[in-house]
């Protein structure tokens, strides 16, 4: 599963309602959230990693093809 969905229900856990009010409460810019929600690939390892920690979230990497 992508990223940005991850955010996304994390988001919903946390009554978070959009990538307005992500931004303003996890002081992370705007563009930066909605391209994190995305998942383009083009977010930085900082920014997801105050997302995650602002939404109480575990960031693991794990080898492709390992769950």
């Amino acid at each position: 599963m992508s990223f940005g969905n991850e955010l996304k229900k994390a988001m919903v856990d946390c009554d978070i309602s959009g990538a307005k009010q992500l931004s303003e409460a996890a002081d992370v810019s705007y563009g930066k959230v909605i391209r994190a929600l995305n998942s383009d690939g083009s977010s930085r390892y900082t920014d997801v990693l105050k997302l995650a920690t602002f939404l109480n979230m575990k960031v693991e990497f794990i080898k492709k093809g390992e769950s």
